[in-house]
């Protein structure tokens, strides 16, 4: 498997460069959690831009004209996200609870959405934080089919044996952490467990378990989205076919490690299609406030 190979190899160049001076891991890890924040965000519909999102993130500068929501999605990802940075450096295990504790700091409170019932009609669905679903979740394939997540009668006893089995691959000799992280994201999807949040708690959750082996996140970047969902619905055809996408997070990990190794080396890791405009407005008005504020 190449890129997995690949990650690998990098990994054992990271290894080379540790210890990272505190400074300069602070840094490299707030550029991930910007890019981390707005990407996973993004792919499921956020409206906020890079920069946007950067100026919440860093400034608790608001957009106006997004919605409430999205601010409150990107500050709760945000949250977990701070959350799971201090949790890999311990032995935090990974359970059920805490993956429902996670759901609760991501979604923040329970919402209505809009739903359509059985024969069609319209309705109004609540969503609850940190608990099971309740009502069946699908999607529609590209080619019009409508694929169906586990039920919710059968998600407890399904999410009970999922961390069983997580639980048995770490005592495993010679545990690849790439296959294990890639194949918990993918049964997680598969399972569904929750009304909404699902996507962005899959790649928490993988990207929880590469860090706790010394890996830097995963980030799967909206402008590749259709091919991350691609790799999920190959698998879904035919689950025989999981190298697909472990090779497919291995390649996007390629990416990050790479990233990472240059930060560690003291090079700029900020990418220049990232310092906009935008963001530079936002400051300047930010510098603007204060100086009114103090005068």
């Amino acid at each position: 498997m190449k890129f997995t190979n690949l990650a690998l190899q990098l990994k054992s160049e990271l290894d080379e460069l540790r210890p990272i001076s505190s400074e300069l891991e602070l840094k490299i890890m707030q550029q991930f959690r910007l890019d981390w924040n707005f990407h996973s965000n993004h792919i499921e519909g956020n409206t906020l831009t890079f920069g946007e999102t950067k100026a919440l993130i860093l400034f608790n500068i608001t957009a106006q004209g997004k919605p409430l929501k999205d601010h409150l999605e990107i500050t709760g990802h945000n949250q977990v996200l701070k959350t799971i940075e201090d949790l890999v450096k311990t032995d935090y295990p990974l359970t059920e609870n805490f993956i429902r504790e996670l759901h609760t700091i991501l979604l923040k409170s329970s919402y209505e959405v809009d739903a359509i019932t059985p024969d069609g009609q319209p309705s109004k669905k609540k969503i609850e934080i940190g608990r099971y679903k309740t009502t069946p979740n699908h999607v529609i394939t590209k080619t019009g089919e409508i694929f169906r997540f586990a039920s919710p009668e059968e998600t407890p006893a399904k999410m009970h044996d999922l961390l069983d089995w997580y639980s048995k691959k770490l005592i495993t000799p010679d545990l690849n952490p790439i296959f294990l992280a890639a194949e918990f994201h993918y049964s997680f999807i598969r399972i569904h467990p929750f009304d909404d949040g699902n996507g962005r708690i899959a790649r928490i959750l993988m990207n929880f378990i590469l860090m706790k082996y010394g890996f830097p996140p995963v980030i799967i970047r909206t402008e590749y989205k259709i091919n991350y969902f691609s790799a999920l619905q190959q698998v879904d055809s035919d689950t025989s076919k999981i190298e697909i996408f472990i090779e497919y997070i291995a390649e996007n990990l390629v990416k990050s490690l790479e990233l990472m190794i240059n930060g560690a080396k003291g090079n700029i890791i900020e990418e220049q299609d990232t310092i906009n405009k935008e963001i530079l407005i936002l400051e300047e008005k930010l510098k603007a406030l204060k100086s009114k504020n103090i005068n």
